[in-house]
Order: structure tokens, then sequence, then C-alpha cells
């Protein structure tokens, strides 16, 4: 995953890479901290889709291809031995990096005794000059969690729900469209939605709980997409089509309505990934891949978190990120496109993944296609349920900004406080505020009339508690 690419290609992805570098302020993540204790699979997880995190804190990573064997009940050679075959599996970590007592995943077993092997089916029905009937390989698309954090798993044309206890079989489906299906996502009531990674006015649709009722919301323009999300209520969805450079988002009043035609919003972002922050609500959007470079100001290889209010605004103005990076010091970038991403309960840390094929080079020793960042800041993502009452930093206004911005923040009681702004290496630029202040809203004017263009982060502190914003001068 970390060799370039070859000749011209590689140089001119360099040159663009470069420009970017040279042009757009670049947004650090310095909130978080990778966490190189969690090795998932080391040395042969590498081509992941779909990463998830269940009810019980556990770690669900989901490979693209066949990394195990499995022994099937049929011999082609009769020769008196079962075969084995390649499988497709998911693997089930322990958030101490130790595997669950029924991980690796390769048979998904229910209720009434019957059973799927995940990954590889048999239709003995088909005849195929070889085996004699045809397998039918499922390869993995992608994974998510319920609010129940139960395990919704796309395989090729295939929905499974897995039981997240023990990986037993709740309901499968295979959607209409008979299409490869994009990670699928759900709503707070847990109906389930889904599209396909290649639309060609293709449908998104959606199913209850128990996968049955399926229900066409909306028909997809043409693109490639991997990844999708839905609020809470089931009425805005966000379509990541990659090849659309942008993010398409579909809104209905209520469940009543029918949803409208698609907007456009952060444009730019070639995304394969996204996920909703659990306890912020924020949303983290995957900005592309050196695959797929994104355009000016994102940079690859990340997933930038937003404001889902500000998102197709004039303010969409990313609020923290994290980078992909296989090898410290071997450049900002290497070749693996961001798959997947989940958070734990808490929000304070996020486990990600990527794909890359074996063609564009292997992993280094020790290194996964999985990855964990822990949140360094206890504040970073502005842990909305443990802030005090009343206690709020807002966005500044206007942002960008040249050369003045307004600061808004509120106290329920009368604290010392401190309102520092830092520039992104962490160097402290100015205090705006330092003393006691009464309750209520407050407004502070920073001029920034000496200072050059770039993304500034100011910070608010009362009562031990610390809360983060950007802002962005342009000059």
């Amino acid at each position: 995953m970390i060799n370039r690419y070859k000749g011209e290609h590689m140089k001119v992805t360099k040159l663009y890479t470069l420009i970017i570098l040279m042009l757009v302020p670049v947004l650090a993540h310095a909130q978080w901290v990778h966490d190189e204790t969690f090795q998932a699979h080391q040395d042969s997880l590498m081509d992941v889709h779909g990463v998830a995190v269940d009810g019980e804190g556990k770690i669900w990573i989901q490979p693209y291809y066949g990394t195990e064997t499995i022994v099937m009940n049929r011999d082609v050679g009769a020769d008196g031995i079962p075969d084995t075959l390649s499988t497709r599996v998911i693997y089930i970590y322990n958030p101490d990096g130790t595997q669950a007592s029924y991980s690796p995943l390769k048979v998904i077993t229910y209720a009434d005794g019957s059973a799927d092997t995940l990954g590889r089916v048999w239709y003995p029905d088909e005849t195929d000059a070889t085996d004699g009937g045809k397998y039918e390989g499922y390869s993995g698309r992608g994974i998510t969690a319920d609010s129940n954090g139960d395990i919704i798993i796309s395989a090729y044309n295939r929905l499974y729900k897995v039981d997240h206890t023990d990986g037993s079989g709740i309901a499968k489906v295979d959607p209409s469209a008979g299409c490869s299906l994009t990670e699928a996502t759900t709503d707070s009531a847990n109906n389930v939605y889904v599209g396909c990674v290649v639309a060609s006015a293709g449908p998104l649709v959606k199913f209850g709980p128990d996968l049955t009722g399926e229900e066409t919301l909306v028909t997809i323009p043409g693109s490639y997409s991997r990844d999708m999300q839905v609020s809470a209520d089931g009425n805005t969805i966000w379509w990541a089509g990659y090849t659309n450079g942008a993010i398409h988002r579909f809104s209905r009043a209520d469940e009543f309505s029918s949803f409208g035609d698609a907007d456009t919003v952060l444009v730019g972002l070639k995304s394969e990934s996204f996920d909703i922050h659990p306890v912020t609500g924020h949303m983290w959007v995957g900005s592309g891949s050196m695959y797929d470079v994104p355009g000016a100001p994102w940079l690859p290889q990340r997933w930038y978190s937003f404001d889902i209010s500000t998102i197709g605004t004039d303010n969409e103005t990313p609020l923290d990120s994290i980078h992909w990076e296989l090898t410290e010091g071997d450049g900002p970038f290497d070749d693996a496109r961001p798959r997947g991403m989940d958070f734990s309960a808490d929000g304070m840390t996020a486990y990600v993944v990527s794909f890359a094929t074996s063609g564009w080079g292997s992993l280094p020793t020790g290194k996964s296609g999985a990855q964990k960042f822990n949140s360094a800041d206890g504040n970073s993502n502005e842990l909305i349920n443990n802030l005090p009452k009343g206690f709020t930093l807002d966005q500044n206004y206007p942002n960008p900004f040249n050369p003045t911005t307004n600061i808004n923040y509120s106290l329920q009681n009368a604290s010392h406080v401190t309102l520092k702004v830092f520039d992104m290496t962490g160097r402290e630029i100015t205090t705006l505020v330092n003393g006691r202040m009464n309750a209520g809203a407050h407004t502070v004017t920073f001029n920034a009339s000496n200072l050059s263009s770039g993304v500034y982060i100011y910070a608010l502190e009362a009562n031990g508690v610390r809360l983060t914003n950007r802002m962005t001068l342009i000059k």
C-alpha cells in the first residue's frame, strides 16, 4: 500500500500534490493520535472494505477478498477428499486487539438451522463444466452497526443482519436491483438503507429492521459510490458518489413526503466513506485518495469532520480531521483508498480502514489495512453530553474572514474564562479574554490584520472545561 505510482502518472500526481501543499492551508489532525498497539490481523489484512463497532465495543473488520479457507461438503475430483476453497470472512476484535471467540466469521447460522457460508454460496442446480454446479463469490462491500449494536453486512448483492453477541443470523435479503451494494446505513428505528456501487439511474432502497418491505426512495444518477448515510429520522440522505466529486444530499419534509432532487454539497471531495460521530453528531467525510484526488482545498487520505448544520452553506469549514498514513516520515500520502470509519460509543476512539489492490504494492511488516486513533484531547470533539449546561462556543462569523471576525460564547454561571487563538502548530497567537465574566452571552471581535492567511484554532476554557473551534483567514 505504500508503493508510489510509477512513470509519468507518478510525476503528475506528485506535482499536483505539491501544488496543493503550497497553495492550500493544511488542516492538521493534531487532536487524534495513531494507536499502533491495535494490529488487526497484521501483515495480511490489506484490502479492507468495512469496519463497524458493535454494541459491546468489539470491532468488526471486513476484507474485500477471500482471506481464509473453508472445507466444503463437495468432492469435485471424486478423490474422497472434501474440497477446500478460499472464502470471505469478517474478523471480530475485542477492544484490546484480541480476536473474539467466533472470529473469523465464516458461516452465518440461523434459528431454523439453515446456514450461509459468508462470501461463498453454492448453487448445486446451476450447471458448470468444472464443478457440476455454481459457486458465487460474495465479496465484502461494507458493514455497519445499528442502534442495537447488531451488524448489517453488504456482501456483493446480498444483505445480512447478524447478532453482534455471537455472529448468528437474524435476517438476510437480496435487494431487487441485483447490483453490487454499497455499505448500508440505518436510522434511529433501525430501518436499513442501501444503494448500488455502480448506479446508472439505480434505486436507493429502504428495508425494515428485519430486512423486509423493500421501498425505493430515490433514483441515484449515474456514479460510483461505496457508502451513504442517513439522518436519525430518515428524512435526509447523504450519497457519497465519489465520481461526482461532491456529496449529493436528498431531503424531505417528513416520512409522509417524497424526497426531492439532490443538492450538491462539499464540492471537491471524492468520498468513498463517511460516518456520523455518536456524541457530537458531526459528519466525518472521507476526502479521496491518490487514485481519486480531491479538488482544492481538500487533501487526500483524510476524513474531515463537519457540523451537519453548516453543510451546504457558505460555512462548510471542517472542525477536525484524521489522516490515513501507513508509514511515519514517508511522505504525506500512500496508495491506499480510505474505505471505512466507525467510532467507539463514547466517541473517543476512531477505527479506519483502507483498500489497495495488490498491484499497487503490499503492506510493510507489522502494518494493517485497519488503524485505530485515540482522541488526544478529551474535549477535541466537543463531547456535548459531558458539557455543563449553558456553556457554548459558536462558530465564528463571518468565516472565512478578512481581517476581523466575531466569536460568540455563553456561560450559565459567572466564571473565570480564557479565550485564546492558536495557529495549526499549536503556537499561541493571542489571548482575547482572560478574566471573570458574568453569566450570559458574550461576543469578542478578533482582528487578524497582522496574520497571514491560514486556519487558526480558538479555544474557550472555563471551570476546567475546554471547547475548541476552527476559523479560516483569507487575505
